[in-house]
C-alpha cells in the first residue's frame, strides 16, 4: 500500500481539494483543514490503515508529516502488509 497515494485519494474525496495540490510539502493549513479536519482525517487514516494515533503524536503540519506519521506507526504496530 503506497501511503501517499492513499492519503491523497483520502483527501482528495474528503476535502474536495485537486490531486496537484496534495505533494508531500503542502500544509494541511492551504489545503484548507482547520484543526477539527485535521483530526476527522486523523480518525479515517486509523480506520483504513488499522492504526492507533496517540492525540500527543499528532503534531503535523504538511502532507508529507502526515506520511511519515503514517509509516511509523504502521511499522511501530506491526500493520506492515
Amino acid at each position: 500500500m503506497d501511503t501517499l497515494e492513499t492519503l491523497r485519494g483520502m483527501i482528495i474525496d474528503k476535502f474536495e481539494v485537486t490531486a496537484d495540490e496534495v505533494q508531500p510539502q503542502a500544509t494541511l493549513e492551504t489545503l484548507g483543514l482547520d484543526s477539527l479536519a485535521v483530526f476527522d482525517l486523523i480518525f479515517d487514516i486509523e480506520s483504513k490503515f488499522d492504526i492507533k494515533v496517540e492525540n500527543d503524536q499528532v503534531q503535523i503540519s504538511t502532507v508529507g508529516d502526515v506520511v511519515s506519521l503514517i509509516d511509523r506507526l504502521r511499522k511501530e504496530q506491526g500493520k506492515t502488509g
